[in-house]
């Protein structure tokens, strides 16, 4: 039989909860088990949890030892962005704070002269006014990160939910090193390798620390991801991105073992890597030719959608003409096109195994003995023994027929004409990017 708990009265301290520009105080109950005698405060988390969810969110703050920290304070370190850091938050709220502070002791002060006139122009005798109360100081930034922890433990099942309901057509795999190297305390040296899986978005679909990438510590990931995407009735996705492992002259590679049930995925290389591969050829990336040799690697690789090219050569041209230009030439408009203009309004597709390994053959064959102007060479003597290892991969890096990989996330205007906005899933590029942004949000060396 569940019994109510009575109320012995309030409880003898009152926490003061840091707002946003000032603080207020928070008052509760002492509660009595009748059964067990034990006492409660009302705030306890272990009744707190007992209470209907419309009721939960109500209580207006997250509560610590010693303090307790509003809900509107919290939600300013929801957003993990560059710059928003417990520090920061500190010093914003300690500054409205002082703000808040000196504009009442300004306000009590004034009010204090202002009377003092009058009781002098009433010839009443003077008195004495109390001092203006000093500023408190706020808690350290620790407190705060610490709060947000808090917060963060509280939503836990609802993170879950949100982490674990992320799929996607497209996926990508990739492990690094950097973030197991920064693993302290008894968990240093417990890992060595940080494996993550992300989709077509950007998004992180599940990540594990292992000892190595062999097949027995990489499964239970992968049959994990399996079973949710059996669990929700998701479609299998469609293909792989990785940077090594893609194929086997043997039978299976080591994703198609490890992603067994999904029967039809497609294991692809990641081009930027395979380009790395390529790259090895050359004597070294400050020799003045590299960065040409590179751009035509990519291009025999690669090539633009004409209609998409042509479309941005159209609006760049509006462009010039509005800046004053007359009538730009066709090669002045190209140039005047950049990188990323071309990777944000432009569409990729490979060129084929076939076509691809004779343009690269005849590249590499065309540079060497390529040199600068001290006689240095751009390629080594190996170069063809190089090429010759990475030559299977080719296949690899073809586009899977008949599946989308750009999606169009908008518009943008120039020069008055329409251009889409693409964004391309093919690659591990998100999951580099994650990589290099997890190193920097980890701290420690």
């Amino acid at each position: 039989m569940i019994k109510s708990l009575t109320s012995k009265g309030l409880y003898n301290r009152v926490r003061a909860v840091i707002d946003l520009s000032n603080k207020y105080y928070m008052a509760c109950e002492y509660l009595e088990c009748g059964d067990c005698k034990k006492t409660f405060i009302s705030n306890n988390s272990q009744l707190m949890e007992q209470l209907p969810h419309d009721l939960l969110i109500r209580f207006p703050a997250v509560v610590t030892r010693k303090y307790a920290c509003d809900k509107s304070v919290v939600s300013l370190m929801r957003s993990r962005t560059l710059g928003n850091s417990p520090t920061a938050l500190c010093n914003n709220i300690k500054e409205r704070h002082t703000e808040e502070w000196m504009s009442k002791t300004i306000a009590y002060l004034s009010d204090c002269e202002r009377h003092r006139k009058g009781r002098e122009n009433m010839r009443l005798v003077p008195i004495d006014y109390d001092k203006p109360p000093e500023f408190n100081g706020l808690p350290s930034a620790k407190w705060f990160l610490a709060v947000y922890t808090r917060d963060v433990w509280s939503r836990l099942p609802l993170l879950k939910a949100c982490a674990t309901s992320v799929y996607g057509n497209i996926l990508k795999i990739d492990s690094t090193k950097k973030i197991t190297r920064k693993l302290q305390g008894t968990a240093a040296k417990s890992a060595s390798w940080s494996t993550n899986v992300g989709n077509e978005r950007g998004e992180v679909l599940i990540s594990l620390m292992t000892t190595s990438e062999s097949l027995s510590n990489l499964q239970i990931m992968a049959d994990g991801l399996m079973d949710r995407y059996e669990k929700a009735n998701q479609p299998h996705p469609a293909v792989l991105y990785t940077d090594r492992d893609c194929c086997n002259s043997t039978g299976d590679s080591k994703y198609q073992r490890l992603f067994h049930r999904w029967t039809e995925l497609v294991i692809r290389m990641d081009s930027w890597h395979f380009m790395r591969r390529i790259a090895k050829a050359c004597n070294n990336e400050s020799h003045p030719l590299y960065g040409t040799f590179m751009a035509k690697v990519s291009s025999a690789i690669f090539e633009w959608d004409s209609s998409d090219v042509a479309l941005l050569c159209k609006a760049k041209k509006a462009e010039m003409q509005l800046a004053g230009v007359s009538n730009p030439s066709f090669d002045a408009v190209r140039k005047a096109i950049t990188k990323k203009e071309l990777a944000r309004h432009c569409r990729r597709k490979t060129r084929g195994t076939e076509p691809t390994i004779k343009l690269l053959e005849d590249l590499i064959t065309s540079f060497i003995g390529a040199t600068d102007t001290l006689g240095v060479e751009l390629l080594r003597d190996d170069a063809l023994e190089v090429w010759n290892v990475e030559k299977k991969h080719v296949s690899c890096l073809q586009d899977p027929e008949g599946l989308l990989l750009y999606t169009n996330v908008g518009q943008l205007t120039k020069g008055d004409i329409l251009l889409p906005v693409y964004r391309c899933g093919r690659g591990t590029t998100s999951l580099e990017s994650y990589h290099h942004h997890a190193v920097h949000f980890i701290p420690g060396k």
